[in-house]
């Protein structure tokens, strides 16, 4: 739910994994996202359809996500297929290396601070409000809920902080939370005005 209204349902029979992410960082513009994609169940060739509910989808100030980790089965709405003919054809010029080298991190690193007022705060059922925000030393903050169906009857719940350097290494950063929780949990997490 956003907002105390429906946003989307990810039901089991559309799929044998989904993942839910909200991030944000220092440098925006923008303060925050939610994506919500996952793999439609597998056919019996082996392939299966790459499935979007929302990507990506732009939170503001005062916006607040909340999970519900229940019983279901059908989506509401269905995931919509991936078309990749869709995507932007002329993809704005970016002066950066792949990977990057560590003159483009640098120089990623240097951009101004947009969103230097950014903080989350994350709760897990009854439990207390967490408040998390990103800093010079991890710019990125990052709510990662992964779900398949080798183990339907419970939901990994990672929320992280991360620098650069963390992220184009692939090194990890810094866990604040990480469960797996069992159903009928609930979680949010909310942009702080």
């Amino acid at each position: 739910m956003k907002n105390g209204k429906h946003l989307c349902t990810v039901g089991s029979d559309d799929v044998w994994m989904f993942s839910a992410r909200v991030w944000g960082e220092l440098w925006g513009p923008e303060v925050s996202f939610l994506d919500v994609s996952g793999g439609g169940k597998h056919r019996n060739n082996g392939e299966n359809d790459f499935l979007i509910w929302e990507m990506p989808h732009e939170l503001v100030k005062g916006d607040c996500i909340a999970f519900f980790f229940e019983d279901g089965s059908e989506s509401s709405p269905k995931g919509q297929l991936f078309d990749p003919s869709a995507l932007e054809t002329e993809q704005p010029k970016i002066d950066i290396s792949v990977p990057p080298t560590d003159k483009d991190v640098v120089k990623l690193e240097s951009r101004p601070s947009l969103n230097a007022d950014l903080t989350w705060s994350f709760k897990i059922n009854q439990g207390p409000y967490t408040l998390v925000a990103p800093d010079k030393v991890r710019q990125h903050v990052s709510l990662h809920v992964l779900w398949n169906e080798e183990r339907p009857q419970r939901l990994r719940v990672n929320l992280s902080r991360s620098s650069l350097r963390e992220i184009v290494g692939r090194t990890g950063g810094e866990e604040l939370f990480l469960e797996y929780i069992p159903l009928g949990s609930s979680f949010e997490v909310a942009v702080v005005l």
